[in-house]
C-alpha cells in the first residue's frame, strides 16, 4: 500500500538552482537557433567561426542545464 506523501518543499537555494538550470537550457536552445541556424541562413560573418562557437555554446549550456536540474531534483 502506497503512503500518501506530500511533496517535499524545496529550499529557496534548491528552487533557485532548478530555475537556473532551466534558464541555462533555454539559453542553449536560443544560442543554437541564433548562431548555428543564423549562420546557415545568412552567412555574413565567418561561417565556420560562428558555427563552431554556436555548437560549443549550445553543447556546454545543454550539459550544464541538465546537470543542474538533475542535481536539484534528486534532493
Amino acid at each position: 500500500m502506497e503512503e500518501n506523501r506530500k511533496p517535499e518543499k524545496r529550499s529557496k537555494v534548491q528552487r533557485f538552482f532548478l530555475n537556473f538550470g532551466k534558464l541555462t537550457l533555454d539559453a542553449a536552445k536560443l544560442s543554437f537557433g541564433s548562431l548555428v541556424l543564423g549562420t546557415i541562413i545568412k552567412g555574413d560573418i565567418s561561417q565556420s567561426t560562428l558555427l563552431v562557437s554556436g555548437i560549443i555554446a549550445s553543447g556546454i549550456g545543454a550539459i550544464a542545464g541538465i546537470l543542474i536540474i538533475t542535481i536539484c531534483e534528486e534532493k
